[in-house]
This record gives C-alpha cells, sequence and structure tokens, in this order.
C-alpha cells in the first residue's frame, strides 16, 4: 500500500542524508566551515560605499539655490542673479563628475577583487573619507572661487581621493593578494595608471594655480580623458616609470 504523498514527503526528509558543510552555498559561492562569507562582505562593502557616494553627490545641490533675501523684479533681474551663482554652478558641475568618476572607477576595480581583509576596509573608508568631504570643499570653492586657498583645498581633496582608491587598486594586487592570481599584468598596470591620472593632475595644478590659474584649471579638466590617455596601458609614461622604479608592478 503507498503512503500518501504529505506522509512520503516526511519520510524522504528523515531519510534524506544531513546537509554536508561543503555543500555550495545557495547564492553559488563556495563557503568553508568556520570561514566568512567574503562574497556577502565585498557586497556589503560595495552597498556601503554606493550609499555614501550617492549621499555625497546629492549633497552638492543643496547649495544651488538663491539667497532668501534676494527678489527678482523681472527675468532680467533673475538672471543677474543666477549668474551671481555662477562659481557654486561651475563648482556643481565639476564635484558632480569627480564624484561620477570617482564611482565608476571604485566599480571597475572592485570588479577584479575576489576577497578582502581588514586593511582593504580601511583604505575603502580613507577613500570614502575624501568623497564626504568633497561636499565642503565644493561650497567653499564655489563661495570663494577666485581665491587661491580654496582650490587648493580643492584640488587636494580629490587629490587626496584618488590617491585612496590607487592605494586600494595596489594593495589588492600586490602579488595578487585579493584578486585572482591569473589576472593579467597589463590590466593591473592599465587601471593604475588610469585611477593615478586624476590625483597626479589635481597635485600639479596646486603649484601652477599660483603661476596661472587658468592653466591650473585646464589640468582639472584632463582625467575625465583617463582612458583616452592611458588605453591599455600606454601613456602617462613617466607615471609608470615612476611605479616601475617603486617596484609596485
Amino acid at each position: 500500500m503507498s503512503l500518501p504523498k504529505s506522509a512520503r514527503s516526511k519520510a524522504d526528509k528523515r531519510s534524506a542524508p544531513p546537509a554536508s558543510p561543503e555543500a555550495p552555498h545557495p547564492e553559488g559561492h563556495h563557503l568553508e566551515p568556520g570561514k566568512p562569507d567574503t562574497a556577502l562582505g565585498l557586497e556589503r562593502l560595495l552597498f556601503f560605499s554606493d550609499a555614501v557616494l550617492a549621499i555625497a553627490i546629492t549633497l552638492l545641490a543643496i547649495d544651488l539655490k538663491l539667497p532668501e533675501a534676494v527678489t527678482a523684479k523681472d527675468s532680467a533681474e533673475l538672471g543677474h542673479h543666477l549668474l551671481e551663482l555662477g562659481g557654486k554652478f561651475l563648482s556643481f558641475f565639476i564635484s558632480f563628475a569627480v564624484i561620477g568618476l570617482s564611482w565608476l572607477s571604485h566599480h571597475r576595480l572592485f570588479a577584479y577583487i575576489r576577497r578582502y581583509n581588514a586593511t582593504l576596509l580601511g583604505l575603502n573608508l580613507l577613500f570614502l573619507l575624501g568623497v564626504t568631504f568633497l561636499p565642503f570643499a565644493t561650497d567653499l570653492l564655489g563661495s570663494h572661487f577666485g581665491f587661491l586657498l580654496a582650490r587648493t583645498l580643492y584640488a587636494a581633496t580629490v587629490a587626496f581621493i584618488g590617491l585612496a582608491e590607487t592605494l586600494i587598486w595596489l594593495y589588492a594586487t600586490r602579488n595578487r593578494r585579493l584578486v585572482d592570481r591569473e589576472l593579467d599584468a597589463g590590466v593591473i598596470r592599465t587601471l593604475t595608471l588610469r585611477s593615478l591620472v586624476a590625483p597626479v593632475f589635481f597635485l600639479l595644478s596646486i603649484p601652477l594655480a599660483y603661476v596661472s590659474p587658468g592653466w591650473a584649471l585646464v589640468l582639472w579638466v584632463v582625467p575625465a580623458f583617463a582612458n583616452v590617455l592611458v588605453p591599455g596601458g600606454r601613456g602617462c609614461g613617466f607615471i609608470e616609470a615612476a611605479l616601475t622604479s617603486a617596484k609596485l608592478f
């Protein structure tokens, strides 16, 4: 006599062998007994980073408003008041590009990182420290665009963000510490050089601003073309030579 369906199901569950600790994780990655879930940890790191970047890029727009005391009688007067906010608008667009490109670079680098440790978490927090400070530097730049001190602080902040991101990549790829052993050296070199373009040019703009403020601002535009400057590991030879001499490649 055959058992009812519900009874057979219960019997199958009782007779089934216990789940092996070596069984694959439901989401597809392998979990070793007693070891942390590395994939989940990386996801949390990326979610947290994305949230911080999203908040920072939103905060940039908070100061884009006319002073409460300002009243415009017609369109011409309103246009005049908007022109007075030219520095704030310019600093907003520059910082929006900086955070956007930083997010793209961060996303690109972590696509190759397979594991994490406390040092990587610390370096990522260092990167986020610069990102969260950028809205203040942006506000200062927008309010005092012609002041060299405001430009210097802004350039130093962007350089800090870029250098922190480069440190993340250098640490993760040193001796293939947190990436696949098979990761091509050319990919490592290309991404390292691209991540260095922004901090190098923003740092160069600081002394140049005291000689030629206009040309210093031109240097701020160069990092937007990092992929053109470093196609497949070529270009920016002076940066590559410095890293090679420091035995970072």
